[in-house]
C-alpha cells in the first residue's frame, strides 16, 4: 500500500488485545482461544485461504525461548499427526528481545502443512509467538515467503 511500506493488499490490524500486525487483504480473526488471563491465541485467516497466522501470548514462560519450544510446545505437537521438526530450534533475537525459531511439518485435516514459529520474550515471564502455516506444497511460494517476512517486520506487541 502506498506510503505504508506494506506489500500491496496488506493492512495493519490492531487487535483489541493490544498487539498489531499487517495482514493480507480479507484476513481477520477466525478464532480466539483464551485460558483466563494467563494465555490467549488469536488465529487469523480468510475464507477459502488455507494459510493461517496464529499469535499466542502467555504470561508464564521460562527464561529460555529455545526451551519453551522444546519443552512446552514440541511435546504437544508430537502427539499430533505425523509431526516432523525441520532442523534445530534456533536461538535468535527479534526486535531486540531473546527469541527462538522452530519450523515443522504435520498432517492437519488430511493436508501436510508447514509451520514457521517464532517465540520471543517480553520479560517477567511474558512472551509472544507467531506461527505461520501453509500447505507444505505451497511453502516456497513467493507470496507466502513475503507474507511471513511482512508479519515478522510489522508485528508489534503493544502494551498490556
Amino acid at each position: 500500500a502506498p506510503g505504508t511500506g506494506l506489500p500491496p493488499g496488506f493492512r495493519t490490524y490492531r487487535a483489541p488485545e493490544g498487539f498489531s500486525v499487517a495482514l493480507p487483504a480479507g484476513w481477520e480473526p477466525l478464532d480466539t482461544d483464551r485460558q483466563g488471563d494467563l494465555r490467549y491465541r488469536v488465529t487469523f485467516g480468510a475464507a477459502g485461504d488455507d494459510r493461517t497466522l496464529a499469535v499466542t501470548y502467555s504470561k508464564r514462560v521460562g527464561p529460555d525461548p529455545v526451551a519453551v519450544w522444546r519443552d512446552d510446545v514440541e511435546p504437544n505437537l508430537e502427539r499430533s499427526g505425523d509431526y516432523r521438526r525441520i532442523g534445530e530450534i534456533r536461538a535468535t533475537t527479534y526486535q531486540g528481545r531473546e527469541a527462538a525459531d522452530m519450523e515443522w511439518t504435520a498432517d492437519v485435516d488430511g493436508t501436510r502443512v508447514h509451520t514457521f514459529g517464532r517465540g520471543f520474550l517480553l520479560g517477567e515471564g511474558r512472551s509472544f509467538s507467531l506461527r505461520w502455516t501453509t500447505p507444505d506444497d505451497d511453502w516456497e511460494d513467493k507470496a507466502n515467503q513475503e507474507a511471513l517476512r511482512t508479519f515478522l517486520k510489522t508485528f508489534r506487541p503493544g502494551s498490556d
